[in-house]
């Protein structure tokens, strides 16, 4: 079944699409089959859908599903199309007829670009049944009215999109912008749930209007969900939804967490969970889904059929605690520095709001640990400086200890609400 037909079954007595120019499920419906026949030559061919606004996004997507063969959902970076791609919205005329086939494309490819972290930007291949895996379709979910704070041609995003619009519940674009004007957006629409960055979470929390919110449900995803930031959340929000989601764009969504604790229960490994078993080798996260939509990934599967995540993950106890990407590991003197981890523990200083840890090039120890900081209340980066170090040696072995603590205004984020990692100090050498 289709987008369209899927729809097809929504109450119409709630909103799609939020905004200036509100979007109902009907009108939602009527203009897909208004492009659908007007465009009839693209049935059965490929289409790349660009985002210009959320409103036309979620039409074009659903009029061609189960109407397009493949679908390329094009991100804000430069990635290669096939050469038999038309672009949506359509960037020239078409002169020639096509004649279209009797019946829709029901097997509609989507296509997703990763994010590039470990490597060159590549398209990975779902369908409407992998995406919508973990998606809950209940009568209890149409009264959420969703912030969505990720870009729809993201997989975080597009989860977002398609269990607002499959659970007839409200959408809200809260896509663009800094914190305050998204913030703005969410007051002014009434937003109830929020999915959003762990980044993201902190710089809505430095609005200081978070709070006016009224949150049913509160997702984490993209990033690690350190143990204050989740302690502050539960705080301001105690009989709110909390979770946070880990999830890959190659084998689609992995689990969620709704106990309020960082990382997740040890008794999930060699177990399954949410269709998708867990296992952990060489400090390696490695996840087996029950189904694989791009069958080009199998090439990357171990004997046992598990995906290695990348991610470097320790056990303690009866937890499993994610420690970060394993390209982003600092090498300082010959020691493997994990970036998050150093992050985590400076979040726990009642000082600092927002850090971002990285390397920066050093001709005797190859790198050093370098920490931007944005602090909560103002205070000299003299005594900041001091402050942190003595509060890192409590909690740090000697060489994971920042050389320096820059103080901030803000930390940059890309369009997934990620930090951006990558410095101008890290190019430089001392």
């Amino acid at each position: 079944m289709c987008l369209l037909e899927q729809l097809s079954k929504s109450n119409d007595n709630h909103i799609a699409i939020e905004g200036e120019t509100p979007l109902s499920f009907a009108a939602l419906q009527e203009h897909a089959q208004e492009i659908r026949q007007q465009y009839s030559f693209l049935q059965c061919k490929k289409i790349a859908l660009c985002f210009t606004d959320l409103a036309s996004f979620t039409i074009a997507l659903t009029a061609f599903d189960g109407w397009c063969k493949a679908i390329y959902l094009v991100p804000e970076h430069t990635i290669a199309l096939p050469e038999d791609v038309y672009t949506w919205p359509l960037t020239t005329a078409i002169n020639e007829t096509i004649a279209a086939t009797s019946e829709p494309y029901t097997h509609t490819c989507w296509l997703i670009a990763t994010s590039g972290t470990t490597g060159t930007p590549k398209w990975v291949s779902h369908n409407l049944e992998s995406l919508c895996r973990a998606i809950k379709i209940s009568t209890k979910s149409e009264p959420l009215r969703w912030a969505l704070c990720y870009q729809p041609t993201r997989f975080a995003g597009l989860q977002v999109l398609l269990q607002s619009v499959l659970s007839a519940a409200t959408l809200v674009d809260c896509s663009q912008g800094d914190a305050k004007k998204r913030i703005d957006n969410m007051l002014r629409y009434q937003v109830n749930a929020i999915s959003a960055t762990p980044s993201l979470w902190r710089q809505l929390l430095m609005t200081n209007q978070l709070s006016h919110l009224q949150l049913i449900q509160a997702t984490l995803g993209g990033e690690i969900a350190d143990q204050t930031l989740l302690d502050t959340l539960s705080a301001i929000f105690p009989y709110t939804k909390i979770l946070h989601i880990y999830a890959s764009t190659e084998a689609g969504v992995g689990f969620a967490v709704s106990d309020k604790k960082a990382g997740f229960p040890a008794s999930w490994l060699n177990a399954e969970v949410s269709h998708i078993q867990l296992k952990v080798h060489d400090n390696f996260l490695y996840l087996k889904p029950a189904h694989l939509a791009d069958k080009r990934i199998k090439t990357f599967l171990d004997a046992e059929g598990f995906l290695n995540t990348e991610d470097l993950v320790h056990v303690a106890n009866d937890r499993v605690l994610f420690l970060g990407r394993a390209s982003g590991v600092i090498n300082v003197g010959g020691n493997k520095v994990h970036p998050e981890h150093i992050e985590q523990v400076l979040l726990t200083h009642t000082a600092v709001q927002q850090v971002k840890v990285y390397g920066k090039c050093s001709s005797i120890l190859g790198q050093l640990v370098v920490a931007d900081i944005v602090t909560k209340t103002p205070i000299s980066p003299k005594a900041l400086q001091v402050e942190l170090i003595n509060y890192c040696k409590n909690h740090l072995e000697r060489y994971q200890i920042p050389t320096r603590f820059n103080v901030v205004e803000n930390l940059e984020t890309n369009a997934t609400g990620k930090l951006i990692r990558q410095s101008s100090e890290q190019k430089t050498h001392e």
